[in-house]
C-alpha cells in the first residue's frame, strides 16, 4: 500500500501493513464480544456499576456480514470499486473502531519514537521501475475487478464527501424497504495498457548518455595509451598487449557482476567495454606488434566476437549482440592478410554474418539481423571482388538472399525483406556478368543461383494473402522479369537459339498456379509472361497479332472458365498492343510496303476486329467480384481504343495509297476519310444516346473543317479544293440535320 500522508519519518514511501488472525473478528461471537464491549465501556463518560441499570441476560446478535477485520478494529476498504470507475478510483485500506461511539477497543504494538525510527533509504533507479511497474500492474487488476462486478449486482456505491454533505442538509424521509439492484447485462471485459510513462530527458542522458560517454572515452584512452606507449618505448609490446587483454577481461567480468547486482544497462556496457579492450589488444598483437601471425589474430578476434555474443545471448541484450557483430566485421579490415585469399574471406564472412542472422532471427532482434546481412552484402565485393565473379560467389550471394527470404517470411521486417534482396539481385547480376566468358555447365551452375531465390520467392507467394501487401505486390512482379534479366546476363548459348523458351516456361508455370489456385495474380502474370515470350520471339508486327490472340484468351478464361484476372489481363495485352502497334511496327515498316496488304496492315486488322470482339462480349459469362472494380469499364476502353485504331489506321493507309499518286490526292482523301469518320461517330451516338461518342465525332468534324480551310485552301488546286469543300458541306448539312431532327423530336415529346 502507498501512503498519501507526508511524513518523512517513514523507512519507504510504500508500507505493507499486516492483519493479525483473529477468529472474533471475523466470526462474531456474541457472549464474548459484548461482555469485551462491556469491559471497554467503563471509562470516562460512561456508566459504572452502580448505576440504575438493570441486568440483561446474555443475547446473541446476529453476525453481520462484514469485511475480515483484526482484532479490535475492523479493517474494509474505504471505497467501493465502481463498475465505471478510472485509474483514480482504487481501493484503500482503512480503519474504523468497531463501536461508532469508542476508539478504545483496539490492540496496541510496540511504539517507537520519531526520533529512533530509521532514517528514508534512497530508492535506486531500478527498484523505482520496479515499483512502477507494479502500481501499473495493480491497476490493471483493479480495472479486472470492475469489469468482473459488472456482470452480478452492483456494489453499493459510497458517495465523495461532497454528496455525503448534501445528503445530510437536505431533510429527506425515511428509507424505505431495500429494493434489488436492477442486474446488468454483462459486457465484455476490455481493458486498457497503462500510458507509459513520458521520457525524460534527465535521466536518459544520466543513463545512457554518460554511459556511452564514458564507453568510448575508455576505450581512446586505451587506444592513445598504446599509441604513447609505442612511441615512447616505455612497456615491451608483449606487456602492452597482455595488460589490455587483462584489462578488457577484469572489466568485462565486473560488468557480469554488475548485471547479477540488478543494473543490466550498465553491466551490459562495461561486458562491451571489456571486449573492446581485449579487441585492441589482440589487434595490436597481430598488427603493429607482429607478435601473432595475422590469420591467427583474425581467428582470436572473431573468437572475442563469440564470447561477447554469448554473453549477449545470455542477458538478451541486443546492443551487446550489435558491439560484437561490428568487431567481428571490423577484424579481417584491420588485419588484412598479407596475400588476399577471396574464398577464405567469403567463408568468415558466411560464418559470421549468416550465424549472427540466425541468432538474431532467433531472438527476434531486428537491428542485429539488419546490420549482420547488410555487412554480408557489402564488405563482400569490397574484401573479394573476385571472389564473386564465379559459381561460388554467386551461391554466397544466394545464400544470403536464401537466409533472408526465409526470415522475412516468419518476421514482420519489410526494410530486410526488400532492401536485401535488391541488393542481392544486384550483387548477382554483377557476379553472372564475370562468367559469361567460363565454360557452359559453370555459367549455368552460377545460374541455378538465380533459380533457387526465384523458386524460393515463388512458392512463398503462393500464399496470396501475402501478396496484398505493398512490399510483396513488388516482389511479386518484379521476381520472374529479374530471374530472366540475370538469366541473359549469364547469356548462355540455349537463350541464344531460343529467346522465348524461358519466358513461356515461366507463363506456363505462372498460368497453371493460377488456374488451378483460382489466382488472379499468378493468372495475370502468367499472360504478361506469355506476351513476352511472343515479343522477343516475333517481329513487331507479329507481336500485336499475338497480344490480340492473348487479350481474348484471357477474357475467355474468365467468362468461359470462371478463372478471376482473364479481364484484367484482356485489357492490358490491349493497350500494349495499341502503342506497339502504332510506334515499334509503323517505325520498322519498310517505307515501300504496300498499302492495305503488308504485314503491318495486317496487324491492324487483326487488332481492330480483335478489339471490338473483346469489346461486344466483355459483359457475357462469369463476372469475379474481386477484380470488378478494375473492369468495371473495360468496354468502353476497348471501344476507344478500336475507334482510335480504325482512325489512325485509316489516316495512314489513304495517305500512303492516294499519296503515291499525286499528293493533292493524298490530302483531299484523308480530308473526306476525316469527315465520313466523324459523321459515323455521330450516329453512332445517336442510336446509342452517348453524348460522349457525339461529342467525340464533332472533335474530329471540327478537326476536318480546320484542315480544308488552312490546309486544303492553300495547297488543293481545281477539283481538289472543289472536291474537298463540298465533302465538308455535305458532312456539316448531314449532322447538322440530325441535331435538328433531334431537337424536334424533344419538343414534340
Amino acid at each position: 500500500m502507498r501512503r498519501c500522508g507526508g511524513g518523512r519519518a517513514l523507512a519507504h514511501s510504500h508500507v505493507v501493513f499486516q492483519l493479525s488472525h483473529d477468529p472474533a473478528g471475523i466470526v462474531a461471537d456474541a457472549a464474548r464480544r459484548r461482555g469485551r464491549d462491556g469491559r471497554h465501556r467503563r471509562g470516562a463518560g460512561r456508566g459504572r456499576p452502580g448505576d440504575r441499570q438493570c441486568p440483561h441476560p446474555a443475547r446473541t446478535r446476529a453476525a453481520r456480514h462484514c469485511s475480515p477485520r483484526s482484532l479490535g478494529r475492523a479493517v474494509r476498504l474505504r471505497d467501493e470499486l465502481p463498475a465505471d470507475g478510472g485509474a483514480s478510483d482504487r481501493a484503500r485500506l482503512g480503519s474504523r473502531p468497531r463501536h461508532p461511539g469508542s476508539g478504545d477497543d483496539r490492540h496496541h504494538g510496540l511504539r517507537i519514537a520519531v526520533g529512533d525510527r530509521p532514517l528514508a533509504t534512497a530508492v535506486s533507479d531500478e527498484q523505482g521501475d520496479a515499483l512502477q511497474r507494479l502500481e501499473r500492474r495493480v491497476e490493471v487488476l483493479e480495472q479486472m475487478v470492475r469489469r468482473l462486478l459488472t456482470a452480478g449486482t452492483a456494489p453499493e456505491r459510497i458517495p465523495p464527501a461532497s454528496e455525503r454533505l448534501a445528503i445530510a442538509s437536505a431533510a429527506a424521509p425515511l428509507p424505505g424497504p431495500p429494493q434489488p439492484a436492477p442486474s446488468r447485462a454483462p459486457e465484455p471485459p476490455r481493458y486498457s495498457p497503462p500510458p507509459a510513462a513520458a521520457p525524460d530527458l534527465e535521466q536518459w542522458f544520466g543513463q545512457r548518455g554518460l554511459l556511452i560517454v564514458g564507453v568510448l572515452a575508455l576505450l581512446m584512452a586505451a587506444g592513445f595509451f598504446l599509441k604513447y606507449a609505442i612511441d615512447r618505448g616505455w612497456i615491451a609490446p608483449v606487456v602492452r598487449s597482455l595488460l589490455a587483454i587483462a584489462a578488457g577481461i577484469g572489466l568485462a567480468a565486473w560488468g557480469e557482476a554488475r548485471i547479477r547486482g540488478g543494473l543490466l544497462r550498465y553491466g551490459a556496457a562495461m561486458i562491451g567495454a571489456g571486449g573492446g579492450l581485449v579487441y585492441l589488444g589482440l589487434w595490436a598483437a597481430a598488427g603493429p606488434y607482429g607478435l601473432l601471425e595475422r590469420r591467427i589474430g583474425v581467428l582470436l578476434l572473431a573468437a572475442c566476437t563469440v564470447v561477447v555474443t554469448l554473453r549477449a545471448l545470455r542477458h538478451e541484450i541486443e546492443g551487446l549482440a550489435i558491439w560484437a557483430l561490428a568487431g567481428a566485421y571490423l577484424a579481417p579490415i584491420l588485419l588484412p592478410p598479407p596475400t588476399p585469399n577471396p574464398e577464405a574471406f567469403l567463408g568468415y564472412l558466411e560464418v559470421i554474418g549468416l550465424g549472427t542472422g540466425l541468432l538474431a532471427y532467433t531472438m527476434s532482434w531486428r537491428r542485429t539481423f539488419d546490420l549482420a546481412l547488410a555487412g554480408y552484402f557489402l564488405l563482400a565485393p569490397a574484401g573479394a571482388a573476385r571472389g564473386l565473379a564465379g559459381a561460388l560467389g554467386c551461391w554466397f550471394l544466394a545464400a544470403g538472399a536464401l537466409l533472408t527470404l526465409h526470415v522475412t517470411r516468419r518476421r514482420a521486417w519489410p526494410e530486410a525483406r526488400v532492401g536485401m534482396l535488391v541488393l542481392a539481385w544486384v550483387l548477382l547480376s554483377v557476379a553472372l556478368a564475370g562468367v559469361r566468358d567460363s565454360p557452359e555447365p559453370q555459367r549455368w551452375l552460377a545460374v541455378g543461383a538465380a533459380f533457387a531465390i526465384a523458386a524460393l520467392l515463388w512458392w512463398q507467394e503462393l500464399d496470396l494473402n501475402r501478396v496484398r501487401a505493398p512490399e510483396e505486390a513488388l516482389l511479386f512482379v518484379a521476381n520472374p522479369f529479374v530471374l530472366l534479366a540475370l538469366v541473359w546476363m549469364a547469356d548462355p548459348k540455349l537463350l541464344d537459339r531460343a529467346p522465348a523458351l524461358l519466358p513461356a516456361l515461366l507463363a506456363a508455370v505462372y498460368l497453371g498456379v493460377g488456374w488451378a489456385r483460382r489466382a488472379a495474380p499468378h493468372l495475370v502474370m502468367g499472360f504478361a509472361l506469355g506476351g513476352l515470350a511472343v515479343a522477343v520471339q516475333g517481329s513487331a508486327p507479329t507481336v500485336v497479332l499475338g497480344w490480340t490472340a492473348l487479350a481474348l484468351a484471357g477474357l475467355a478464361a474468365e467468362q468461359q472458365g470462371g478463372r478471376p484476372g482473364g479481364r484484367i489481363a484482356a485489357l492490358g495485352l490491349a493497350l500494349l498492343a495499341f502503342p506497339n502497334l502504332f510506334g515499334v511496327a509503323l517505325w520498322s515498316r519498310p517505307s515501300d510496303a504496300a498499302a492495305f496488304a503488308d504485314p503491318w496492315a495486317l496487324a491492324l486488322y487483326g487488332y481492330i476486329a480483335g478489339t471490338a470482339l473483346a469489346a461486344r462480349r466483355w459483359g457475357a459469362g462469369l463476372l469475379d467480384s474481386g477484380t470488378a472494380h478494375w473492369t468495371a469499364r473495360g468496354r468502353e476502353l476497348l471501344w476507344v481504343l478500336c475507334g482510335a485504331a480504325v482512325f489512325a489506321g485509316g489516316s495512314i493507309e489513304l495517305q500512303r495509297y492516294f499519296g503515291r499518286r499525286t499528293p493533292l490526292a493524298g490530302d483531299l482523301a484523308l480530308s473526306v476519310f476525316w469527315l465520313v469518320y466523324a459523321a459515323a461517330l455521330v450516329r453512332i451516338g445517336f442510336q446509342r444516346d452517348r453524348k460522349d461518342v457525339r461529342s467525340a465525332g464533332l472533335a474530329v468534324a471540327a478537326g476536318a473543317g480546320l484542315k480544308i480551310v488552312l490546309y486544303d485552301l492553300s495547297n488543293l488546286e481545281a477539283l481538289y479544293r472543289i472536291a474537298s469543300f463540298f465533302a465538308l458541306a455535305l458532312i456539316a448539312l448531314a449532322v447538322a440535320y440530325a441535331y435538328n431532327r433531334k431537337a424536334a423530336s424533344s419538343k414534340s415529346v
